[in-house]
């Protein structure tokens, strides 16, 4: 499997996976859409080229956002656009998790739950921004909602790319220490 896809790898581990870490209903819907992208599952149409006569079968795609290869483009664009934004400071990368205590909540609201982590995180950083002692200056932020975690268990989290300065209210950088 040197150039396996995830298909390849959830095709011939998923099952086994699933026998001993349970998934929740969604996350076998988005695992069975990664599955069936592109194939006869989906069904499909024929293309025939005028000129040379060749029909080609194209298979229907998922269109499932967690699938690799139908999200691939608007990854890549989405990269382009945040690197187009970069200024050319240091950033860090922090993380804000959300309690495991909360993961049932999670399920019953989530997008209540997710609006207000993202609330919370740009609250307390433009705080330490603003903070005359610490930055005394606006932010920025970058931030990237993680659901699951590596194995495949609830795991909310935040990953934040937080320049290392702000801009102060005349317009100057304030460099972090």
């Amino acid at each position: 499997m040197a150039n396996a896809s995830l298909q390849a790898v959830m095709a011939a581990c998923l099952s086994g996976y699933a026998e001993h870490h349970p998934l929740s209903p969604h996350q076998w819907q988005v695992c069975h859409h990664i599955l069936d992208c592109r194939t006869a599952a989906l069904g499909g149409f024929a293309l025939e080229c005028d000129q040379c006569g060749d029909c080609p079968f194209l298979y229907h795609a998922c269109r499932d956002r967690h699938c690799p290869r139908c999200q691939r483009r608007a990854s890549e664009d989405w990269v382009e656009r945040q690197r187009a934004a970069v200024l050319p400071v240091t950033y860090h990368h922090l993380v804000f998790t959300l309690p495991e205590t909360l993961n049932g909540w999670v399920e019953v609201h989530p997008e209540v739950i997710y609006g207000l982590l993202f609330e919370t995180v740009w609250a307390t950083l433009s705080a330490f921004g603003e903070d005359p002692k610490r930055l005394d200056g606006q932010l920025g932020m970058t931030a990237m909602l993680h659901t699951w975690g590596q194995t495949l268990v609830r795991h909310v989290h935040l990953h934040c790319l937080v320049p290392g300065g702000a801009f102060g209210a005349d317009g100057t950088w304030h460099p972090a220490k």
